[in-house]
């Protein structure tokens, strides 16, 4: 049962809007990419969008994700499924395990105003790690 009285003064304070710029080192291939765009934080979801570069071309780019809080700590879905859970840590590790693909992120918060999403990925058909970086837009009052 969710429980919505547990707020994480994490998760509230990282409410808002968000500069994203982010590279994505493939290992097959040796292709990379480059994101940059905006986020938004709300206490129930958290958008990406902006472009993605690939040497020369840019193709737009988005994700999204639906959260919810549960004791104490925030689940993040990637559509029904349970992606990472999070909780107050200022550095946090995640596993995931999607089909063969294994997912193994850091987050790194510094502040209220700035985080690091780092993630490796490894299985049959991905191998590549990417790193972001999340300034916040507009400062906290």
């Amino acid at each position: 049962m969710l429980s919505h009285t547990v707020t994480p003064v994490l998760a509230n304070a990282l409410i808002g809007r968000w500069q994203v710029h982010r590279v994505v080192r493939g290992f097959i291939g040796s292709a990379s990419c480059v994101f940059a765009g905006e986020a938004l934080l709300t206490e129930s979801g958290f958008s990406e969008e902006g472009e993605m570069r690939l040497g020369d071309r840019a193709m737009p780019a988005s994700r999204a994700y639906r959260l919810e809080r549960q004791d104490g700590s925030v689940l993040v879905f990637r559509g029904d499924e349970v992606f990472i859970r999070l909780d107050e840590r200022p550095s946090q590790i995640m596993h995931h395990q999607c089909g063969d693909d294994s997912y193994i992120g850091r987050l790194i918060f510094r502040g209220f105003d700035e985080w690091i999403e780092a993630w490796r990925v490894k299985g049959p058909r991905k191998n590549y790690a990417s790193i972001s970086r999340f300034h916040r837009l507009i400062q906290r009052a």
